[in-house]
């Protein structure tokens, strides 16, 4: 049976590397999205793509020393994603799309970047 595949550590280079909790999170990369347009007869129809943003939804632990200020302010920045079988991806000027909440100790931080790339 193979490895499977998961967030090892996220990367932000005014933040450092990120407190990842157990469950690390999601991370999808930017791509393209396809919509059947039909036609009159089934031969005629075709499909439109519309790109999509890569997103990353990181669950992280917030223990002392972690910023919500410092998070809470990432924009245009490259952010590394590494997977656990080796793959890393890079989220070129990729910003925090909301306010990141304070919880139980957790919080969840989402970057998001029109363009994402396996490097």
């Amino acid at each position: 049976m193979g490895q499977l595949t998961n967030i090892r550590t996220v990367s932000v280079p005014s933040f450092g590397k990120l407190p990842l909790s157990d469950d690390p999170g999601t991370f999808t990369p930017s791509g393209l999205k396809r919509e059947h347009k039909g036609g009159r007869l089934a031969e005629d129809g075709g499909f439109t793509e519309t790109a999509t943003p890569a997103t990353l939804e990181a669950n992280i632990n917030m223990h002392a020393g972690v910023s919500f200020d410092d998070l809470n302010a990432i924009s245009n920045e490259d952010v590394t994603v590494r997977c656990a079988d080796g793959r890393v991806y890079l989220m070129s000027e990729a910003f925090v799309t909301e306010v990141v909440p304070i919880g139980d100790g957790t919080g969840k931080v989402t970057f998001m970047s029109n363009i994402s790339e396996q490097i």
